[in-house]
């Protein structure tokens, strides 16, 4: 899901499937080989939201910061404001930034839980993490492609 000018950034990297009211998290090896959840964030909007984000890129020292790009739909305008707000704080402080396309990741990880035996659940809130390791291996894969 190559957005066309998207840079290819490695190192340690930083997942980011941005949410109005919940955000998930995975980082990468190294090697770029392997995303794992990294957690994710609720109760926080806004500014502090952005900015317990920008904290958690600071203090696991990634290289880069992957943030989910949302569908450009109808109702998704809150959404798009904030992924540009997250990118301009980030890169403020430093850090490369890419945009992925994030469209049908948290249906992904609500198949793949349900094919794997996973039981429904009210508690959603899993797969925003679930969504964001999805998109950051979706984006390592494609690096190394193109790195090939």
């Amino acid at each position: 899901m190559n957005e066309g000018s998207t840079p290819s950034l490695t190192g340690i990297l930083l997942g980011v499937d941005f949410g109005l009211k919940r955000v998930g998290m995975a980082i990468s090896d190294e090697d770029g080989r392997i995303a794992v959840g990294a957690g994710r964030i609720q109760g926080l909007s806004g500014k502090a939201l952005i900015a317990k984000i920008v904290v958690e890129a600071e203090s696991r020292k990634v290289d880069g910061v992957i943030v989910g790009l949302p569908n450009a739909t109808r109702g998704n305008e809150d959404v798009l404001d904030g992924v540009d707000k997250l990118i301009e704080q980030l890169g403020k402080r430093g850090f490369k930034v890419a945009t992925w396309s994030e469209a049908y990741t948290s249906a992904e990880a609500l198949s793949a839980r349900k094919h794997f035996g996973g039981k429904k659940s009210s508690d959603k809130s899993w797969t925003d993490e679930a969504a964001a390791i999805i998109l950051l291996q979706d984006y390592l894969a494609w690096v190394r492609g193109k790195n090939v």
